[in-house]
């Protein structure tokens, strides 16, 4: 029974057995929703098909998700972001890219505006989500050249925009593409999104610094790669 015990103690455990994903249960559509109390959404797909062969993959509702990212207990935790939106970004650890998030500017669809660099929004009252930072436009909006008009939901501002209460606003490109999809006030002629893009970040699984788990980086990474390569992701996000 010692002998038992002991190759029970002396047995390495081999982290990232189990990799959960931190939802954030306020939403950010298509990549994190709550719907009739079930986690969905793309980024949950796409955890499950980047995860190493063998992982268990888990989901936990969190109200303010990247705090467990900061988490040191026994449980691998992740999530998709950008490390330009975390501050800190050093002390987690970060994947390869798994997809581009395109900054993109959406006008009304009876007066469109394309943006063609910093003059073509001078004058305009730019609609923005407050707290969220639009680094191509900060001096515009330090200039008074351009006026930042900020609201808390995506669709609420894409409300705004259609009822004329900004000129123009700003939006990732998946998010804004699936509200105009699937909310039954607005459709496709409603909106004219520009066909330059504002900015792109790269969008990364970021892990708390789980020890042993950065020994296993290399295998998700060759996942995201071979998943880009087969056009994985790309159909994922067709699905919303």
């Amino acid at each position: 029974m010692l002998v038992l015990a002991w190759a029970c103690l002396a047995r390495p455990v081999l982290a990232g057995d189990s990799v959960t994903f931190a939802l954030f249960t306020r939403g950010w559509p298509p990549f994190e929703m709550v719907v009739d109390g079930e986690a969905r959404g793309a980024a949950l797909d796409i955890f499950r098909v980047t995860m190493p062969k063998g992982t268990e993959t888990r989901v936990l509702m969190l109200p303010a998700s990247r705090s467990a990212l900061r988490s040191e207990g026994d449980t691998v935790y992740t999530r998709l972001e950008c490390r330009d939106w975390l501050d800190n970004a050093d002390l987690y650890l970060w994947s390869a890219p798994v997809l581009a998030l395109r900054t993109v500017l959406v006008s009304r669809g009876s007066s469109p505006v394309e943006y063609r660099g910093e003059t073509s929004l001078h004058g305009l009252t730019i609609g923005c989500i407050k707290s969220y930072s639009y680094p191509n436009v900060v001096p515009l909006f330090n200039s008074g050249k351009a006026f930042r008009y900020d609201v808390n939901s995506d669709v609420v501002l894409l409300r705004m925009l259609k009822a004329g209460r900004v000129d123009v606003a700003l939006f990732d490109e998946y998010t804004v593409r699936w509200i105009i999809r699937t909310s039954p006030e607005m459709g496709t002629d409603d909106f004219y999104i520009a066909k330059k893009e504002l900015g792109s970040s790269d969008l990364r699984f970021a892990f708390n610094r789980h020890p042993g788990w950065e020994a296993r980086l290399p295998e998700v990474n060759e996942r995201i790669r071979a998943n880009r390569r087969a056009g994985v992701y790309d159909r994922i996000m067709e699905r919303y």
